[in-house]
């Protein structure tokens, strides 16, 4: 093209990326217009006009500059997912309103007189860190994918050999005044880095296979031996979403989860009281001051909560662990069937949104990223609720945000934070000029 036309053609791209702010995409995007353009103009020069008339025809069909720049600065706008983290933010403030309710109230034992305290460092600190996080592409934690899996196994071993126990369980890590749990954050760096290794996976390969497979059910002992079923469950789940989403193929996933299922109830057929005890959830009248005590008060707590619930008529008592495992169902004995109703709508709403941001990344390593995390809270979420529903056996399982937890909040802060950061540059090219 003449000098006189390259600069009519540079003007009009100039223009168009000057509205477009993230300037990561102005190389790729000057590509596609100028390719654009050019075969326009080839079509218009085949009719028989000049070059310098079928420049202008074809810039004047592409259209307006501002029109096309704002367009494309909406398409490759980098910004975070606003939704979920707004929906974040309100579960997190539905759980301060609770447990300060709780603390207000004498509604919760005096070791945790201190809770909403704790609470708000341990959440500050996830979101002092989140707010760095959501600066970094999510992509450059790939290339560490081996170094955080390991992090993860020394999280592990520190957590048997290196920590302290807090209401009979190993794996509490003091650093100072802060206390962390080894086996909750654990899985959080596992997602991370088996999304990072299962990127481009060759399933096909046995060899392959196999060591997908080593990878991740090696650090499945480590719960085992703990004992924490909970995150044992969880983190194999989440592991096995991963794991279909990098290309496993379903019938290795089905067998997995049956030969799991079968040793599990292996496990508890070998002793009766373990069936018994498991079980208990669907007849808990079997052994009312028993076993059974627990789902008998859940029951009743849900029974006599009504609509709009029973308000400050709520002792500690009545519900051991109603801070962590059954802050359902303290929120609705105090505040109503009509409270637990939005908070499951919630809840919903919180995974729809995590799946359809998976839905809508290209990025390999971003969709198993965001489906392996999608996983983990799907999971929590359901056994949460359902053991509060008394729709399975009660389990030591704490909702996410909302019940009483330093590690636990902070974790899952920086879970949707990276889900955010995928969902920001989605629609980014890596390590662009710009």
């Amino acid at each position: 093209m003449s000098s006189i036309i390259n600069r009519k053609v540079n003007s009009y791209v100039e223009e168009i990326c000057g509205l477009i702010k993230n300037k990561r995409v102005h190389e790729g995007v000057k590509d596609e217009i100028i390719s654009h353009i050019e075969e326009l103009m080839k079509d218009y020069i085949d009719v028989g006009l000049s070059e310098d008339e079928a420049v202008d025809k074809a810039i004047k069909q592409m259209g307006s500059a501002e029109v096309v720049g704002k367009d494309l600065n909406k398409i490759h706008k980098a910004a975070p997912d606003w939704l979920l983290i707004g929906m974040t933010g309100t579960f997190i403030l539905i759980g301060f309103l609770l447990l300060n309710f709780m603390q207000k109230n004498n509604m919760v034992s005096n070791n945790y007189i201190n809770m909403i305290s704790n609470m708000a460092i341990y959440g500050a600190g996830g979101v002092l860190i989140s707010l760095i996080l959501l600066r970094v592409d999510y992509r450059a934690l790939k290339e560490y994918s081996k170094i955080i899996y390991i992090v993860a196994i020394v999280l592990f071993i520190a957590g048997f050999f290196m920590s302290g126990a807090i209401n009979g369980q190993i794996g509490w890590i003091r650093v100072g005044n802060i206390t962390v749990n080894a086996f909750t954050m654990a899985p959080f760096f596992l997602i991370i880095a088996l999304a990072g290794l299962f990127d481009g996976w060759n399933w096909e390969d046995k060899k392959f296979l196999f060591l997908g497979f080593l990878l991740v059910f090696a650090p499945c002992i480590f719960f085992i031996l703990r004992p924490d079923i909970v995150n044992f469950v969880i983190y194999v789940i989440a592991a096995l979403t991963i794991m279909l989403t990098s290309g496993l193929k379903l019938r290795y996933v089905l067998i997995t989860i049956g030969i799991g299922t079968g040793a599990f109830w292996a496990f508890l057929a070998s002793n009766a009281y373990r069936i018994e005890r498991f079980t208990m959830f669907l007849h808990p009248e079997q052994d009312a001051n028993g076993a059974g005590w627990i789902y008998n008060q859940l029951a009743m707590l849900r029974s006599n909560a009504g609509l709009f619930g029973q308000g400050k008529n709520f002792n500690y008592l009545m519900l051991p662990e109603a801070h962590t495992d059954f802050i359902f169902t303290f929120l609705i004995s105090c505040f109503g069937w009509a409270a637990g109703i939005i908070l499951i709508a919630l809840i919903l709403a919180f995974i729809v949104r995590i799946f359809y941001v998976g839905t809508t990344v290209k990025d390999g390593y971003g969709k198993l990223l965001v489906n392996g995390f999608c996983a983990l809270f799907a999971v929590q979420f359901l056994i949460s609720v359902g053991m509060n529903l008394n729709l399975m056996p009660t389990l030591a399982v704490s909702m996410p945000f909302l019940s009483y937890g330093g590690s636990s909040l902070v974790i899952n802060i920086l879970s949707v934070t990276i889900i955010s950061n995928v969902f920001k540059w989605r629609n980014t090219p890596y390590k662009a000029v710009g």
